[in-house]
C-alpha cells in the first residue's frame, strides 16, 4: 500500500506542478481510501503541503514575486486559525468535512476554467490601509477585511487539509487586485506557516503518522521538481480542463461517500 501511495503522490505532484499547483486538493481523497480517518488524512496532507510550499516559495522569492508585506501582516492571523482548527478538528463530524471538502473542490475546478487576465492594473482603492507595489502594479490591502478572511482561511485549510491557496489567491486577486503571479507566490509563502500551524494543531490532537508523512512528502517533492521542468512545454489549457474534470469527479464521489458511507 505504501508503494502504491508513493507512486500516486509522485504522479499527482508532477501533473499539478505543471500548472503551478501542488496537487494538495487530491491528497486527502487518496488518503481516505487507505482507511485513515479524515483528521489523519488532513494532517498528513498538510505535512506534504509544507514541503511543496517551501520549495516553491524559495523559487518565487528568487524571482522577486513574493509580497512579504502581505505575508507578515496577514499570516499571524491565518496561522492562529490553522492551529486552533487543527487542534479542535474533531468538533466537526467527518461527514461534514467531506461535504465541505467537496464544495472546495468544485469551486477550485470552476476557478481553474476561468481565463486569467495578465493586463496591468493600477488600482486606487480609497478603503486601502496598506499600500504595496509589485511588478509595476500598485494595490491596497484593507486590513479590516484581510485579517478576518486570513483567519478563516487558516481555519478551513487546517480542517480540510488543503493548505489555504484555494482561498488566498482569489482573495488577493479578486478583492485586493494583486497581480495573479504575485498572489500565487505570496500564497505559497503564507501556506508554509499556515500548514505548519495546522499540522502542529493536529499533532497536539494526536492525528499524526510521522513515517507516512515523511514518505509521501518525499514522493510529492520529487514529483514537483520534475513537473516544474515539464511545465515549460505543457499545454496549460488542456491540463486545466483535465484537472477540473478530475476535481469534479472526485468531489461527487466524496459527497456520495459522505451520504452513503461508500
Amino acid at each position: 500500500m505504501i508503494q502504491l501511495l508513493f507512486i500516486s503522490f509522485f504522479l499527482i505532484a508532477i501533473f499539478f506542478s505543471m500548472l503551478g499547483l501542488g496537487g494538495g486538493i487530491l491528497y486527502v481523497p487518496l488518503l481516505l481510501q487507505t482507511g485513515l480517518s479524515y483528521y489523519e488524512a488532513a494532517a498528513t496532507a498538510l505535512s506534504i503541503i509544507i514541503v511543496l510550499s517551501l520549495t516553491a516559495s524559495v523559487i518565487y522569492h528568487l524571482n522577486n514575486l513574493v509580497d512579504w508585506k502581505i505575508v507578515f501582516l496577514l499570516n499571524p492571523f491565518a496561522l492562529t486559525g490553522a492551529y486552533f482548527a487543527g487542534a479542535n478538528s474533531k468538533i466537526v463530524p467527518e461527514k461534514i468535512l467531506l461535504i465541505m471538502f467537496s464544495c472546495v473542490m468544485l469551486i477550485s475546478a470552476f476557478f481553474m476554467l476561468l481565463p486569467v487576465s495578465e493586463k496591468k492594473r493600477i488600482i486606487k482603492n480609497k478603503n486601502g490601509f496598506i499600500e504595496s507595489n509589485k511588478m509595476g502594479h500598485k494595490y491596497h490591502i484593507n486590513l479590516w477585511l484581510g485579517i478576518p478572511l486570513a483567519f478563516l482561511s487558516g481555519v478551513f485549510s487546517a480542517l480540510l487539509g488543503i493548505g489555504g491557496g484555494f482561498a488566498n489567491v482569489p482573495l488577493m486577486t479578486l478583492i485586493f487586485n494583486v497581480p495573479i503571479k504575485v498572489a500565487v507566490a505570496t500564497s505559497s509563502a503564507m501556506i508554509i506557516i499556515t500548514s505548519a500551524a495546522g499540522f502542529l494543531g493536529h499533532s497536539h490532537a494526536g492525528h499524526i503518522n510521522i513515517k507516512l508523512s515523511l514518505i509521501l512528502a518525499s514522493a510529492a517533492f520529487f514529483g514537483a521538481l520534475i513537473g516544474s521542468h515539464l511545465s515549460v512545454k505543457a499545454d496549460k489549457k488542456f491540463l486545466n480542463i483535465t484537472s477540473s474534470i478530475i476535481l469534479i469527479t472526485v468531489s461527487i464521489w466524496m459527497i456520495l461517500k459522505a451520504i452513503f458511507n461508500l
